[in-house]
């Protein structure tokens, strides 16, 4: 026994190693990518996953890898990063996150032109979001999804998704949202809400958006026939054309694919020697575990001997016990309110079933009643739900037609799981009488 805790306080303590290394590895990438470090940053993020994250980490490791990818145009290799985020988001039950993973999964396909896909990842995102009442989170997804119509000339659905950012002042309004609004009335005929729009984007925007705000208000100006005033928006519009070119660091992007491929090749080789490795130890290995094995083998046989030998005690004193005593304890049980309360379920026309409540007081009241049942029931056996419940029923007095009416349950279940339980602890087959008395014997 004690090998084996030592064993599991050796693999802990590798296991919180790794967790650390993983940490340090992923801060490091933070510090990076906020110096602007783009390939430095996805190379601690590739170690940091490495490392063996726990599910939470490892969810922000590939969720970030795979926006750095993303962002420079790297979406074949993006795509497998944020599937992995997403696997990582379900293992923690995190709704929140795995919308927002579907999202970027959404993104990746709407760059590839596959707008069912696309489409389909929103959508479902999209119906996260609403059933965890998550507001900011739905009106964030409904943006995107303003923004996958609006480049597909779809202004109708855009104007939809968008009604709830339509009402909000310019001034205080997302640049993000703005922009959109902007290229909406700038195509349903609303040129002069579109000027207001694009003039805080022209003064406020990034470069794509004071990009398109001076291109837009050019075109308005020349609809109304404002030549000169249109020229200097077509001027400024070129100027920011050229501003972005310089800005998409081609370069940089090279040495991110070259970087994260030379990295996957690393990864395979060091994977290759971690299984040589592996089957070298293993050898060395099996003797141990074998000595190990069959001495946990005879501590468990021990043990189990020593836990039968102490139920069938149990039983014997329950055999001995007075039956003046046996009937004072079951009428200390019948005054008390679940009792009565299992009665009064019991009398109706359509018996319902006991709450989760309802067992709750029966085992607080049952603890009263027979001090020390409880906790030495539970000694026992690992109870499922429907064990337990049915157990403390039997230890109340309950017959076993009655525990199905009351369980929700068949009385062949309820026959069957009895039966078990008593082959479960002692080891042998039995009847589920067998397991009543044992019951009554605590």
């Amino acid at each position: 026994m004690r090998r084996d805790v030592l064993w599991a306080a050796v693999l802990l303590l590798l296991t919180c190693c790794m967790h650390d290394k993983a940490r340090q590895h992923y801060e490091a990438a933070l510090r990076m990518a906020g110096d602007g470090d783009s390939p430095q940053a996805l190379a601690s993020l590739l170690k940091a996953a490495e490392c063996r994250p726990s599910a939470e980490l490892a969810a922000s490791i590939y969720s970030d890898m795979g926006h750095i990818l993303f962002d420079e145009g790297l979406q074949e290799q993006a795509l497998p990063c944020f599937m992995r985020a997403y696997e990582a988001d379900s293992l923690l039950a995190d709704t929140a996150r795995m919308a927002c993973d579907l999202c970027d999964i959404g993104n990746v396909w709407r760059t590839r032109e596959n707008d069912d896909s696309c489409m389909l990842f929103f959508d479902r995102a999209h119906r996260m979001a609403l059933c965890i009442a998550d507001s900011l989170l739905t009106l964030d997804i409904e943006s995107q999804m303003a923004g996958y119509h609006l480049m597909h000339h779809q202004y109708e659905e855009a104007r939809r998704l968008l009604q709830p950012t339509l009402s909000e002042d310019p001034e205080k309004c997302d640049l993000g949202i703005l922009f959109m609004r902007a290229d909406l009335y700038m195509h349903t005929g609303q040129e002069s809400t579109a000027d207001s729009c694009c003039r805080i984007l022209a003064d406020r925007g990034d470069t794509g958006q004071r990009q398109m705000a001076h291109k837009w208000m050019a075109e308005m100006l020349l609809g109304k026939g404002s030549f000169e005033e249109a020229h200097k928006h077509l001027v400024r519009y070129e100027e920011l054309t050229d501003t972005l070119m310089e800005e998409t660091d081609t370069e940089a992007m090279r040495r991110i694919k070259a970087l994260y491929d030379y990295t996957l090749r690393e990864r395979q080789n060091a994977a290759l020697q971690r299984r040589y490795i592996i089957a070298v130890s293993a050898f060395l290995m099996t003797a141990c575990l074998q000595a190990l094995f069959i001495l946990h083998y005879r501590q468990r046989r021990l043990q189990y001997r020593l836990k039968v030998q102490r139920l069938e005690q149990l039983l014997s004193e329950y055999r001995n016990r007075s039956e003046e005593s046996l009937n004072r304890q079951k009428e200390i049980l019948a005054n008390t309110p679940i009792f009565h309360h299992i009665t009064r379920l019991l009398s109706d026309q359509m018996p319902k079933a006991m709450t989760d409540e309802d067992f709750h007081i029966l085992e607080d009241t049952l603890e009263k009643t027979h001090p020390g049942f409880v906790g030495q029931l539970r000694s026992f056996h690992q109870f499922s739900p429907h064990e337990w419940r049915l157990s403390l029923l039997l230890k109340a007095g309950v017959s076993p037609i009655n525990i199905a009416r009351l369980t929700a349950h068949s009385k062949q279940s309820v026959s069957s799981s009895r039966a078990r339980l008593y082959t479960k602890v002692f080891g042998k087959k039995g009847s589920p009488n067998q397991w009543d008395e044992f019951i009554q014997s605590l």
